[in-house]
């Protein structure tokens, strides 16, 4: 029966499938027999939902449901299977009835397949990378969060929030001059370019455990004050040191944190550099708030990532699919960005209800609720700004002056929470002569503690379904997971010291005397 399929994504060994369209009865029975942990069949609407009854992991959604209800239903499959994709089969029905609905709900699904295995892979690549910088920053996370002191800063002003789009090229040099003084607000992937129009920010975002300040900066640049999250690398506080502030975000150990009393930042850190850079900027209060390089689609036929100016132009995306959405001069754009696209597009939309949101472009996607400004009308929008808003007078100095800490005795009373959890790793903690049994009996019993795991966040998250399920790990892997764990504990034990505790706790800490 393989004739009746138009098309269908090549998956070796999968155990899922998603069907479209309009399907015999007897290929349903052989592809719930072929994909044993779950079939979710999107069918025509007068599909008889009894089905579901004589095959097992049946699953029906009808192509004129909600697309929330069969966004469910793809992430229902998903969820049966961790490693493997599902396969994807369009029957040639889709090619005639419905064809507009099938293929944007062929779009749906392969966006949301996409996403979603991006995302754990991304989990198991970097689980413990993110875990480590989350203690190396522990110490500046709680001795220097964001102030709610900070809000409405900017009030009257003009905001410039600095992407790193192929548009920066053309866009950039045109906000030098003709503006009374803006608080810029930079993304971590423009710091060359702004470098080499003069034009130093007030603030830097920078928020990705991966991306690295040697790889955007040059090695003597480091203006402003930068906006980090907890997971941010490392090296971007060890250039900014005490001239860095964090904000809160989805984070298990700030989660475990704020369960022992460290509340989080009201604004918190959201999927990118760029959009947490807009909502920064927002948070500060201008009057308007213009946008540069902030382009949320491709150059070229959509590989072009960065602009000439940034120094990243040579670094392309290569994917074998990019969507298709709005764009600011053209009917549509491609973009592999689309869950950026529309989470940007909503917060663009949300903030143009409060304050006017320029986006200065001559390409790139359209954001709801922004005013288009092509470059070539910059002269009638300097001068309406010129007219009516006030430079931007808060000075580095005074920001710094203001900050969010935990100090005396809330300072000494979290560090002996964490004290106590290294102590706990530390106890039985598997020698290298141990058995595998006695790794994986370790590894269980630390894990099962929900208080361990939460403080372990992201490693703990990677880690966990792993060792508690059915799936054989080697000797390899375990050695490899305990050399990890040992690491995280040393950084923590550090970022504790780094926290500057007082002398008992010291003393206390230092000889292991908190029993």
């Amino acid at each position: 029966m393989s004739n009746i399929w138009l098309s269908k994504t090549p998956v070796p060994d999968a155990s899922t499938a998603i069907l479209l369209g309009s399907i015999p009865e007897k290929t349903i029975k052989e592809e719930c027999k072929n994909y044993p942990k779950g079939v979710l069949w999107i069918a025509p609407t007068e599909t008889e939902p009894t089905r579901t009854e004589k095959y097992s992991g049946l699953i029906i959604s009808r192509c004129t449901d909600s697309s929330d209800s069969i966004i469910e239903a793809i992430r229902h499959i998903l969820r049966t299977e961790y490693e493997k994709q599902p396969v994807v089969k369009a029957s040639k029905s889709t090619a005639t009835t419905f064809q507009k609905l099938y293929a944007t709900i062929l779009e749906m699904v392969i966006s949301e397949v996409d996403s979603t295995f991006r995302s754990r892979k991304t989990r198991d690549e970097v689980g413990y990378q993110r875990q480590f910088q989350v203690f190396e920053n522990l110490s500046g996370y709680l001795q220097g969060r964001v102030p709610e002191e900070w809000r409405d800063l900017a009030n009257g002003s003009l905001a410039v929030v600095v992407g790193a789009g192929p548009s920066l090229d053309h866009t950039l040099p045109l906000m030098k001059k003709g503006f009374p003084k803006p608080v810029v607000i930079a993304t971590d992937s423009s710091l060359k370019a702004l470098r080499q129009e003069s034009i130093d920010p007030d603030f830097v975002v920078s928020i990705d455990a991966g991306k690295q300040y040697g790889s955007c900066s040059d090695e003597d640049y480091a203006p402003g004050i930068a906006i980090l999250s907890s997971q941010s690398h490392g090296s971007w506080r060890g250039k900014w040191t005490s001239n860095a502030r964090f904000l809160s975000g989805r984070v298990l150990t700030e989660d475990w944190l704020a369960a022992k009393g460290i509340a989080k930042t009201k604004l918190q850190v959201v999927s990118n550099a760029g959009l947490t850079a807009l909502l920064f900027a927002d948070f500060l209060g201008p009057s308007v708030i213009a946008l540069v390089g902030m382009d949320l689609a491709g150059g070229g036929t959509g590989e072009e990532r960065y602009a000439n100016n940034t120094g990243r132009s040579h670094i392309q995306i290569h994917t074998g699919h990019f969507h298709k959405v709005p764009g600011n001069f053209d009917p549509t754009v491609a973009t592999p960005f689309l869950s950026d696209w529309e989470e940007t597009s909503k917060f663009t939309r949300e903030i143009s209800g409060r304050r006017l949101v320029l986006n200065l472009n001559d390409r790139g996607a359209q954001l709801e609720g922004a005013t288009v400004v092509h470059p070539k009308d910059i002269e009638e929008v300097r001068s309406a700004i010129s007219e009516n808003l006030t430079s931007f007078k808060s000075s580095k100095e005074d920001l710094l002056s203001k900050k969010r800490a935990v100090r005396g005795k809330g300072m000494t009373q979290i560090l002996m929470h964490l004290a106590n959890r290294c102590d706990q790793t530390w106890n039985s903690f598997p020698s290298k002569e141990a058995s595998r049994q006695e790794r994986s009996d370790y590894l269980n019993t630390l894990f099962s503690n929900r208080d361990m795991a939460s403080l372990l966040g992201d490693f703990a998250f990677t880690i966990l379904p792993k060792i508690t399920s059915q799936m054989q790990i080697d000797d390899d892997r375990l050695k490899n997971v305990l050399d990890q764990l040992e690491k995280l504990i040393w950084r923590l034990e550090d970022a504790i010291l780094e926290c500057n505790p007082e002398e008992d706790f010291l003393i206390r800490f230092l000889t292991g005397k908190f029993n």
